[in-house]
Parts: structure tokens; sequence; C-alpha cells
């Protein structure tokens, strides 16, 4: 039965024009375009020189240069366009995807089912950067094409890993043993050329219990998750010692796809694992790969989802989700295949309150109802207190099971942190600030009547409000409540309402005056970094620094990332100048990107979910540098779903619900 799906027909669309377009400007750029016509540019000719002395660039460029260069391209377009409608009608993946399995073209079917996937997250890449350029005042269009490649291989590398751990292109299956899921014989883990490693790993995990695997940014949680998975040894070209079987399976040995019959994973991102259009196809994949009949994938998804309490879900777009959505129908699709393990990677990193417990109590009743060995990775701990059976924390590259009672020490470091970042604020002068009626100097901000719309609906209802010097509020909310709607739509002028600062009207503004007036930190804040290091990140953010008459930036943006992460000198920050911005920690890419934002000296700051997969630490390097970047004459807005971070640092707190806005509370006194 044929259903039309608009998405590939657009993708196609979109692919096609854009190859007509490269070839008119190729055309432009080797030689000119002359060919009859009308002459609208008359550009000199230059031609290069030594092995290139064939080779000139540019030339007259004609209408009819023009169009001859399009109608040599249409044949492609055509032939493109052609395979959009196809795939509109079939999802020929499927096709691939069966002659991934068998048949002489394996390989070439792996590649067009993975390429073909891919395309989206291009288009969707190059959306994300165009918004983030707009964020940052980035005008250079060689700079963006770095974010965009750089997306678009995450992409493209989450999606490989997706599919091979759910069993694509398997051309045997390992059966699994129930009675252990997961032995550990002095094993060791590394990277070829790296220092980081893990060793004397001896575990024994038996079926129905949850194990949380607790432990700070970088100390292994996820590698060690992916050894049990197979993806440290297989995809990531990790390295193992030891003994590490899986259901039995020697996982040296076994590659992820041939025990994907049982073992289930959920990543980090589940987004970027997301292998099908509609929630459905996402859930049943691992069984279609496999050939199972429609039928009975179809049976299997509906009782998936209802053991999930997710048949609402069934009839919506992968894309349509919201973060906790997205959270539980990705372990949907990690129990379709009723695997003996399930492996967890931080799923309540971006979730609010309400879905953190929904999780844990899935989670909970799979291990303890169901039997599954369920093991969880994961920064937030408090949230597992009452449900794990043993703890699990990597400190100096060794496992150490918790015995009774005894707390991760990530969980005693969280309360810490939030005490020190409550005695900072305080400090600092961040008292409790009371809207006043009238004042003399009036508000810093004033918001009115913001309106967003998504489609038909009102993301940001008629939203009004007041930000004062010194604020430091918190935007809290639940996931789909409007909160980054809301912080995009000040920080690039909504079409309705209005926002001033300091007098101005934002929307009035020049491009390169409006980051003196508002800046935004969004919740993907990787995507304002353009550079290959660090140093070129902020002499990128001072060269295009040019404040109007009188504003003075007072510091380098090299100076001010050192001052947010508390170093006292550049001398101490030198060792991170010369890193690639991505290979810095979760904390320090945020407070690189907060220092970018933070070089025109706006006067208000906004910054989205910033705690986001953070581990202590990081969390009490992000509310010092919070608190640093409100001061007498500026404000920040933070949205956030932590209520413990929100109350330890925020002077106010406005909740939002359905896109409307409560009024401003004061936190402490």
């Amino acid at each position: 039965m044929l259903r039309f799906r608009f998405p590939p027909l657009r993708s196609a669309a979109l692919l096609a024009g854009a190859f007509v377009g490269i070839r008119v400007l190729y055309r432009v750029a080797f030689s000119g375009a002359s060919g009859g016509g009308l002459l609208l540019l008359d550009l000199p000719r230059l031609p290069l020189d030594g092995p290139f002395n064939h080779i000139a660039l540019f030339g007259p460029v004609t209408t009819g240069g023009l169009g001859n260069a399009a109608l040599s391209a249409l044949p492609f377009a055509l032939v493109i366009l052609g395979f959009g409608v196809l795939n509109a009608l079939v999802d020929v993946r499927r096709f691939f995807a069966r002659g991934a399995n068998r048949g002489p073209l394996r390989a070439l079917s792996r590649s067009l089912v993975i390429a073909w996937a891919t395309f989206p997250a291009l288009i969707d890449a190059v959306r994300r950067v165009r918004t983030a350029s707009a964020l940052r005042g980035e005008r250079s269009a060689p700079a963006l094409l770095v974010p965009v490649f750089e997306q678009t291989v995450e992409r493209a590398l989450g999606l490989a890993a997706s599919m091979e751990s759910r069993g694509f292109a398997a051309t045997r299956a390992a059966a699994g043993e129930c009675e252990k899921p997961v032995v550990m014989t002095d094993a060791a883990l590394g990277f070829e050329g790296e220092r980081w490693h893990l060793e004397g790993l001896t575990l024994d995990l038996a079926p129905g219990t949850l194990t949380v695997i607790a432990g700070s940014t970088g100390s292994g949680k996820t590698s060690l998750l992916h050894s049990m998975s197979g993806l440290f040894q297989h995809f990531a070209e990790g390295t193992q010692h030891g003994s590490i079987e899986v259901g039995g399976a020697d996982r040296a040995a076994t590659p992820p796809r041939e025990t994907a019959g049982f073992v289930g994973l959920v990543t980090q991102n589940v987004r970027l694992s997301f292998v099908a259009e509609t929630v459905p196809d996402e859930i049943g994949f691992a069984l279609a790969v496999r050939g199972i009949a429609p039928v009975l994938v179809e049976q299997r998804v509906r009782d998936v989802a209802e053991r999930l309490g997710i048949e609402h879900l069934l009839g919506r777009g992968t894309s349509e989700l919201s973060a906790g959505e997205a959270s539980l129908v990705a372990i949907g699709a990690a129990l379709v295949n009723q695997p003996i393990l399930l492996l967890v990677d931080e799923p309540l990193a971006d979730l609010d309150t309400p879905a953190r417990e929904r999780v844990v109590q899935v989670l909970d009743r799979l291990a303890h109802e169901t039997q599954v060995c369920v093991v969880v990775a994961e920064h937030n701990t408090r949230e597992w207190s009452n449900s794990a059976d043993a703890w699990l924390e990597l400190r100096g590259a060794r496992v150490h099971a918790l015995g009774p009672g005894e707390r991760p020490s990530a969980l005693v470091a969280a309360e810490q942190a939030a005490e020190q970042a409550a005695e900072q604020a305080a400090q600092q002068g961040q008292s409790t600030l009371t809207t006043p009626a009238t004042g003399p100097a009036g508000p810093l901000a004033s918001i009115r009547h913001l309106t967003v719309l998504h489609g038909s609906e009102r993301a940001v209802d008629d939203v009004s409000l007041d930000l004062y010097a010194g604020d430091l509020v918190a935007l809290e909310g639940r996931n789909g409540a409007g909160k980054s709607s809301l912080l995009r739509a000040i920080a690039l002028s909504a079409t309705r309402g209005s926002v001033l600062v300091a007098g101005r009207d934002v929307a009035q503004l020049r491009p390169r005056y409006r980051p003196t007036a508002v800046a935004l930190v969004p919740e993907n804040f990787d995507d304002l970094l353009f550079a290959v290091t660090v140093a070129e990140e902020c002499r990128r953010a001072d060269r295009r620094l040019k404040p109007p008459a009188g504003k003075g930036t007072g510091i380098g943006t090299a100076l001010r990332f050192a001052n947010l992460l508390g170093l006292g000198t550049m001398a101490e920050a030198a060792h991170l100048m010369r890193r690639h911005p991505r290979d810095l920690s979760a904390g320090e890419r945020l407070c690189l990107v907060m220092a970018i934002q933070l070089a025109a000296e706006p006067r208000v700051l906004l910054v989205d979910e910033p705690t986001r997969g953070l581990d202590p630490q990081a969390r009490a390097i992000v509310a010092a540098a919070l608190v640093r970047a409100s001061s007498d004459t500026s404000a920040v807005l933070f949205a956030t779903h932590d209520r413990d971070f929100a109350r330890s640092l925020a002077t106010k707190t406005v909740i939002m619900a359905a896109g409307l806005l409560t009024e401003p509370e004061p936190v402490r006194s």
C-alpha cells in the first residue's frame, strides 16, 4: 500500500535546487558564464599561475550563460527529484536494508541507507548554523562550513552506531544466555595514543537488577557502558584487554549487530540515534531489519508502546517528540527485541522533573518485574536512590562498588557545589531583588506581548516580563512549555511583540549592534563554535566585535573565558587555548560560548539549560560563571529543569506552562 510522505520529497527538492545553484556558481567562478543574451556582469578574467595557468577565474556573465549552466545541471537535478518522488511513495531504505543483509551489494546498500538517512541532517545542520551565526553575529560564509560539516558527520556516526547496535546488516545472530547478562574478568579499556584508561574491571551483573554507573565527566561512564554494547571495541576503535562476556558472548570477538537480539541500547543523545521518520517505524526498526513479517512487527510495536504508556505517540513523527517522549520512544526501540540486557546512557539529562520520574519508574519496572538486567550511566544520581540495586562509581581509572548506605561522591559533590554556589552568589551581592512598582531607573529590559507561533500552535503566548540590573532569573517549566522558544524570540526579535533593552528596541538595532543589547547561549551551545582552536574562537569574537561609539570591550574574550573558569591569569589557561573547542569538557565549552557571547558586553544574557549533562564540578563552574555574568549593569535569564540549581543560584524564578508565564517570585532573601 502506497503512503505519500512529504519530507523525502522536500529533501530531494532542496538537494536538486542546491545542485543547480552550485553548478551555476561553478560556471561563474571558472571562466565566467557567457553565452549570448544580456550582459549582467563584466567581471575581469583572472588567470592563475604555475601548474594552474590553463585555468582562469571569472569573466563575463550573461543571461544566456546562466541559462546554459542551469540547463546542463537539469538532468541530474531531475534524477534527484525523481528519486525523491519514489521515496515519498515507497520507503526505499527498506529495499536498501534488505540488500545490506545479503547479496553481493551489501557494502553499497549499507552506505546508501546511512547516506540517505543522513541527508535531512545536512538540511537541519544548515538551519541550525544559520541561527547560530545570527546569534553570534558571524557573517563569514566559509566559517559556517565547519559546524555544518561537524554536525552532519555527528549525525552520520550516531545513525551508523544506532543501526549497528540494532542488528542492521547482521549476517548471523548470537544466542544470549539469560543467566549471565554481564561478566567482566580483570578487563581493561583504553584508546591507542591516549592516556585515558580503565583497568581492573571485574563485574558480575545479575538478571532482574538495576545498576547505576556514576562518575565525573570524562571518567569513562559511556565507554564502560559501550564496552558492554560492543560499540567501544567495534565502532569507536577502543582497545579491550581481559575478558568481557555479554549474554555468554565474547564481546571482543562479537560485534554489536550480532548481539542485537538480546542487548538493547539507549544512547546519550537519542535524537541522533533515530533512524525512522515515524514512531512506529522507529520502535519496530530492529525487527524490520531481521525480516520479521510486518503484521508481527506492528503487533510487537503496539505491545511495547502499551507497556511504556506511549500508545498516543504511535501516530506521531520522531521530529515532533518532546525530550521526554523521545527518551521513552528510544527505550521502546531498545525493548522491541525483548533483551536480557538494557544499557541506558544518561536518560535524565534533557528531562523535566515529571519526565525524569516516569523514566525512572519505567526502568525500575523493567528490571524488577520482567527480570531484565538494566545498566544506567548517569550524572543525576539522586533520582535512582530508591530503584538501584547496585552502585558503581568510576574514580582514578577504576570501578568502585559502593556498599549499603554509601552514597556516590558525585551526589555529595552536587550538594556541596549547590551550597558553594549559593554562598558565592551571596558574597557577590546577589540578594533577592523585588520588582518595584515604580523606580528612577526602571527595568533594564522590558519584554511586551511576545508571541511565537509554531504552525498553528502558540509556543509563546502573549508573554510580558521585566528584567532589572543584577537579576539572575531562573525560567522553569516542563519539556515543551515554550522556554527555548521564548529565549530565541527575545534574542532574535519575534514578529509579534517587542523587546526593549536599556530603552532600545532590539528589533530596530542593526545586526552588528544587537549583541550589545541581548545575547543568547542556546541549549545546543556547540552550534556557536566555528573554529579549530579555542584561541581562534576568542580571536574571531574580538575581531567581529565593533561596538557603538562609547562602548568599549574592556576585556578580551580569551581573558574573559579564563575568568569564567575561575583561572586568575592567561598563563593558567594557555593549555586550553591550544585545544580544539570540542575537546574541552562540557562545562568548559559552555563557558567558552558564554565568553564569546559576552564579548559585546550585552545588557541581557540568556542561557538555555546551562546544566544539561554536566557533572557536579562542571555545574559549580557554570554557576560561578552565571553569577559573574550578572552585575549592576546587566541581567541574566536562564532556562532550566534543575530545580536545585535554580533555587541555589537565582534571585527570582518564573514558571512557564503552555506558552504562558507566571509572575516573578523571589527565591532568596
